[in-house]
């Protein structure tokens, strides 16, 4: 019965768009470290490489430098794990990139900012 309980909440997870943690193996100049990051935060990560021709483990190890930058000159300030600057990261440079255009594209501004994210719910058919 917990199996069965276990994969609906699974599927329920999925259907919503929300799925648990993966866990991932990074370089940091050249010394593995995982990190755990919701799957669309890696698709985001691995798109945003791409673009920028850049690897995984190359672009997490700049972060990660410019994350202990910061610490240094922001004293008294409670680090950061790098999975969390990682999401902080994804975030800024997709907000960076969004323009109106883009957004009326999407179908954002009109009263459900759900449209075209991972939690839009599929429009009811009618079935008449």
């Amino acid at each position: 019965m917990a199996g069965q309980e276990s994969q609906a909440n699974e599927a329920a997870q999925t259907a919503a768009g929300v799925i648990p943690l993966v866990a991932r193996s990074v370089k940091l100049f050249g010394c593995p470290m995982q990190i755990r990051l919701e799957p669309s935060y890696w698709e985001a990560l691995d798109e945003i490489c791409r673009r920028e021709d850049l690897t995984v483990d190359e672009l997490c190890s700049d972060l990660k430098e410019r994350l202990d930058e910061q610490s240094k000159r922001v004293r008294g300030v409670g680090s950061v794990s790098l999975a969390n600057a990682v999401r902080v990261f994804i975030v800024g440079y997709y907000r960076k990139a969004a323009t109106e255009k883009g957004h009326d594209r999407a179908g954002h501004g009109r009263g459900d900012p759900f449209i075209s994210t991972p939690f839009d719910l599929p429009q009811p058919t009618d079935e008449r």
